[in-house]
């Protein structure tokens, strides 16, 4: 190895014939690989968020600490910085649908340990930590195994559609996680919730076995875990257009999605809602977003990928710093939901935008490090926990979204491919 990658022209698995079947949402509905794939993500995203507003709202009221609220969701998002690299350079040399089974018995493995734990009313803080860093290690494989597949199943013609529709499905889970979240952990408490996380990361293992997916053959040689890593950052050091895009990764992430962890603590605060109403509040957004993200997938050309995913990010930044200026649940509900356009915009050119432009014989590697960007968000969840201890949350969201804003604007004047 030399420290650089070997551009090689043969396709990627999965992306001979299927390129060239008819591109569009209508035909990937049609393809059992690709249904199974989506149907695992659409699992996994409703039990993340249904996991992350319950266990919200029972941190809140067990010790009354924003800062304990925000540790929860950052340490679900830890393990995306801590291991995404090394998960790519994992995924590119071993079977991806055995670490995409693997990850799913992990999660479902930790949710029905922590239900047991509920039940017998020996849950406690540090044990919901864990479950919450086991969980977000499960999660750190979703884009260097799962939607890596995916992406080579599907094939270049209907990445955009493909990568669009899974974003619309991972949206959807925003509607029903949060609020049912609110609603189980208010019926039936944590043991309750966990166990319903339980069944349903089960049946996800049951679909990922069912996967049929043949990776590329791969070139046998030692496996050189650092090297590899910097054979992906040395790649993304000659792309300016990609390294912009894991800056707006890393600002959205670092001062924007932080606010989903303030959603317990500015219901109570500010618009003093039960859980079941905090739930609506992600969920009204989910539901902006799902719809973009269906309109999206109709309408993603390859050349409107970059224009999609910054207008997006810009809209979801500015809908925070409204959400965090009203006092009318109504009106954040509203700003909530158009927020979540912006939201689609993001989520689904993020990965058709290093999938599209990734080399096949590092793409793992690349989406590994697009993992790590997304793992930022720990960063802005503590900052954001930190001011709303000292100013409260909806101020605190108000100058994380300001920060935000001028973080793009800095970022797009210094790279301005991004505006292409």
């Amino acid at each position: 190895m030399n420290g650089r990658v070997e551009l090689k022209t043969t396709a990627p698995a999965g992306d001979g014939d299927a390129g060239s079947r008819t591109a569009g949402p209508l035909s990937l509905i049609a393809d059992p690989t690709f249904r199974k794939l989506w149907l695992i993500g659409v699992l996994m995203g409703a039990m993340r968020w249904l996991e992350m507003l319950a266990v919200g709202v029972w941190v809140y009221d067990l010790t009354d600490s924003p800062v304990l609220v925000a540790l929860m969701t950052m340490l679900r998002l830890l393990p995306m910085a801590l291991f995404g690299s090394v998960t790519g350079v994992i995924a590119d040399r071993l079977d991806r649908k055995l670490l995409l089974v693997l990850s799913l018995c992990l999660m479902a493995g930790a949710a029905g340990v922590l239900a047991l734990s509920a039940w017998a009313g020996t849950l406690t803080l540090w044990q919901v930590g864990l479950g919450a860093f086991l969980s977000g290690l499960g999660w750190s494989t979703d884009l260097p195994v799962r939607r890596t597949i995916l992406g080579e199943s599907v094939g270049h013609a209907r990445l955009g559609p493909a990568m669009s529709m899974d974003s619309a499905s991972n949206n959807a889970t925003r509607m029903i996680g949060p609020i049912a979240g609110g609603g189980l952990y208010a019926a039936i408490g944590m043991a309750g919730t966990y166990a319903v996380a339980a069944v349903f990361y089960f049946v996800a293992v049951v679909l990922a076995l069912l996967v049929v997916y043949r990776a590329a053959d791969k070139e046998p040689r030692p496996l050189a875990l650092f090297q590899e890593i910097a054979e992906g950052f040395a790649y993304l050091r000659r792309s300016r257009a990609l390294l912009g895009h894991l800056g707006i990764t890393i600002i959205v992430n670092l001062f924007a999605f932080p606010y989903a962890s303030m959603a317990p603590v500015v219901g109570r605060e500010t618009f003093d809602i039960d859980p079941v109403r905090i739930g609506l509040l992600l969920t009204v957004e989910g539901a902006g977003a799902f719809a973009g993200a269906m309109l999206i997938a109709f309408l993603a050309f390859p050349n409107r990928f970059r224009r999609v995913y910054l207008l997006g990010s810009i809209l979801f930044v500015c809908c925070i710093l409204a959400f965090s200026l009203v006092t009318s649940y109504t009106a954040a509900l509203l700003i909530l939901a158009v927020g979540g356009f912006g939201i689609a915009g993001f989520a689904s050119m993020q990965s058709a935008i290093m999938f599209s432009e990734a080399p096949p014989e590092i793409r793992s590697r690349l989406m590994g490090i697009l993992s790590v960007c997304i793992g930022a968000g720990p960063l802005g969840i503590l900052h954001v926990g930190w001011l709303a201890a000292l100013i409260g949350g909806s101020q605190a969201l108000t100058v994380i979204a300001l920060e935000g804003l001028v973080a793009i604007a800095v970022l797009v004047w210094r790279v301005p491919e991004l505006r292409r």
